[in-house]
C-alpha cells in the first residue's frame, strides 16, 4: 500500500510542476477555443488594376480614396468539398446577374461595367451555425454600413459606384460594430399638382410632368411625397404664390400653394430632410408662361419667377446621387423685376475660345470657323460640358450636328433677351469691315446684357458677346462699322 501511495503522490507532484512550468511560461493556462469560425476569403476586380490580391476576415478587397469601380468579385468560401456561400452582383446597365457559388465571378471583367450592389449569403450547415456581413464603399459617400445574410448592400437604380468590399463571417447572432445604412436605393417620390380648371390632377412619379403645358393654366398647389430611410419626412418644399409671397416649408404630404383663390405658385424651392439629404440632391424645374421649361435648380436653390407676376404651369422632380451632375438646362431662376444686375452667362470651356487655335479652314487656307467656335461655346454654357469646335466643322463650314439651334429669324433684341433670362445665348450673324478679319461676314454669341440695361428699351449697345476672333469678350456694337446694318440674321441656342 505504500508504494501505490508513493506513486500516486510523485504523479501529482509531477503535474503540479508541469502547471507551474505553464503558469511561469505563459502567465496564465491558456483557453482551448470552443468553436472557431471559418475563414472566408474573397478577391476583387478592380478598374485600371484587373485581378487585387486575395484577402480575408474583413479585410479591404478594391481601392478607396482612387474613384475606380469595382468590376468583380470572387468569394471563397467551403464546408469540406461543398460550397457554404452564394452571392450575386448588381451590375450597370445589367441588373441584377444569376447566383453563384465558391469561386465562381460575379460581376464583369473587361466590360468596363461597375458593380453598384451585392447580396450575399451562406448555405447548408453554416447557414445554422453563422452570419456573413458585408459592406460597400461607394462613390462620393464612403463605406455604407453592414448588411446580413443576403440583404441588399449598395444601391440600384442610382448608378451609385462601388469601389471596394469588406466581408465577415461571426458565429449566429454575434453582432458587428459599425452602423449606417447599407442600401440606398432611392426612396419613393411622386408628387400631386393642382391646376386651374381642373383641380387635383393624377400623381405622377419621379422625373414625370405634374401640372399642364401649352394649356396656359396656372399652377395652384402642390404636394410631394418622400420618406426617408427612417420612415419619416424626407422632403421639405416651398411655394412663391402670387399676392402672397414665400409660403412656410411643407413637408411629405403637405400642400404648397392654395386652392379655390385662383392664385398661381410662382416659384418653389425645395430641399430634402433626414438621411436622403445624406446620399441624394434633389433636382427640380418649373415650366412657366412664356418661356416654357426653365433649366433645373437644386437643394433649395429657387426655380421659377419672381416680381414679374409670371405663372408657373408644372414641375418635374428628380432624386439624383450625390456626386452626380445633371445638365442644367439654362437659368433654372428669372428676376422678373428688373436687370439692373444685368446678365452675364458662363461658359464651361477649358480650351480657348479663339477660332484661329483650331483647324477651321476654307480652301484658300482661311479661317472661317467663327461659327463653330460661338456654337460649341453656347453649347458649353447650356450644357455646363467643354466642347471643340472642330467636331462642329464639315465642309467648309459649321455643321450643327447637335441640333441645338433652331431656324433663321430677323434679329430681335427683346428676343435675346429673354432667351438671356432663361440661360440660353444666341448665335448672331453680323456684317462689318475691319482690317483683321478675312471675310466681311461673321458670327458672334450674345452671353449678356449689361447693368442698368432697360427691358423695355433694350439697345445694341447693351448686349455683350463674346468674338471668336480672338476670344474675348465685347460690346456687341464694337466689333464693326455697322453702316446702318446691324444683326440682321440669328441663331438661337436652346
Amino acid at each position: 500500500m505504500m508504494r501505490v501511495k508513493r506513486k500516486i503522490g510523485s504523479r501529482i507532484f509531477a503535474m503540479l510542476l508541469f502547471v507551474t512550468f505553464i503558469v511561469s511560461t505563459f502567465g496564465t493556462i491558456p483557453q482551448v477555443e470552443a468553436a472557431t469560425v471559418p475563414a472566408i476569403t474573397y478577391r476583387a476586380h478592380s478598374q485600371d488594376k484587373g485581378w487585387m490580391t486575395t484577402v480575408k476576415n474583413g479585410a479591404t478587397a478594391g481601392t478607396t480614396g482612387q474613384a475606380k469601380r469595382l468590376e468583380a468579385l470572387i468569394i471563397n468560401l467551403k464546408n469540406g468539398k461543398q460550397s457554404a456561400v452564394t452571392y450575386r452582383a448588381h451590375v450597370a446597365n445589367v441588373g441584377w446577374q444569376a447566383w453563384k457559388t465558391s469561386g465562381a465571378t460575379a460581376g464583369t471583367t473587361g466590360q468596363g461595367r461597375q458593380i453598384e450592389a451585392v447580396q450575399i449569403k451562406l448555405t447548408g450547415t453554416y447557414a445554422n451555425k453563422y452570419d456573413i456581413y458585408y459592406r460597400l464603399h461607394v462613390a462620393n459617400i464612403g463605406w455604407l454600413g453592414w448588411a446580413k445574410n443576403g440583404a441588399v448592400a449598395g444601391s440600384t437604380g442610382s448608378s451609385i459606384r462601388a469601389e471596394a468590399i469588406q466581408i465577415k463571417l461571426v458565429s449566429k447572432g454575434t453582432k458587428v460594430s459599425g452602423s449606417g445604412i447599407a442600401n440606398i436605393s432611392k426612396n419613393t417620390l411622386s408628387y400631386q399638382a393642382h391646376s386651374q380648371d381642373k383641380g387635383w390632377m393624377s400623381t405622377v412619379s419621379e422625373g414625370r410632368t405634374a401640372g399642364t403645358t401649352a394649356q396656359s393654366k396656372r399652377l395652384e398647389a402642390l404636394k410631394i411625397n418622400l420618406k426617408d430611410y427612417s420612415g419619416n419626412n424626407g422632403i421639405q418644399y416651398s411655394a412663391h404664390v402670387s399676392n402672397v409671397g414665400w409660403q412656410s416649408w411643407k413637408t411629405s404630404g403637405q400642400i404648397a400653394g392654395t386652392t379655390g383663390r385662383s392664385l398661381q405658385i410662382e416659384a418653389v424651392k425645395i430641399k430634402l430632410a433626414g438621411s436622403n439629404a445624406t446620399y441624394y440632391d434633389v433636382y427640380y424645374r418649373l415650366h412657366v408662361a412664356g418661356y416654357g421649361w426653365l433649366g433645373w435648380a437644386k437643394n433649395g436653390a429657387i426655380a421659377g419667377t419672381t416680381g414679374g407676376g409670371i405663372r408657373a404651369e408644372a414641375i418635374e422632380i428628380k432624386l439624383v446621387a450625390k456626386g452626380q451632375s445633371i445638365s442644367t438646362g439654362g437659368a433654372a431662376y428669372l428676376d422678373g423685376s428688373n436687370i439692373s444686375q444685368g446678365i452675364h452667362l458662363n461658359h464651361h470651356m477649358t480650351g480657348s475660345l479663339d477660332q484661329n487655335s483650331y483647324r477651321l479652314y476654307n480652301a484658300y487656307g482661311n479661317n472661317i470657323g467663327c461659327c463653330a467656335t460661338a456654337y460649341a461655346i453656347g453649347l458649353s454654357i447650356i450644357t455646363g460640358a467643354n466642347y471643340n469646335p472642330e467636331s462642329f466643322w464639315g465642309n467648309g463650314g459649321a455643321n450643327f450636328t447637335m441640333g441645338h439651334v433652331n431656324n433663321w429669324t430677323t434679329f430681335n433684341a427683346n428676343t435675346i433677351y429673354n432667351n438671356l433670362l432663361q440661360g440660353k445665348p444666341s448665335l448672331v450673324h453680323v456684317y462689318y469691315y475691319k482690317n483683321e478679319y478675312t471675310t466681311g461676314e461673321h458670327w458672334v454669341l450674345v452671353i449678356g446684357v449689361r447693368a442698368g440695361a432697360q427691358a423695355n428699351n433694350l439697345q445694341y449697345s447693351d448686349f455683350t458677346i463674346i468674338d471668336p476672333w480672338g476670344g474675348a469678350e465685347k460690346n456687341l456694337t464694337s466689333i464693326g462699322y455697322w453702316s446702318g446694318r446691324y444683326c440682321i440674321e440669328m441663331r438661337t441656342m436652346y
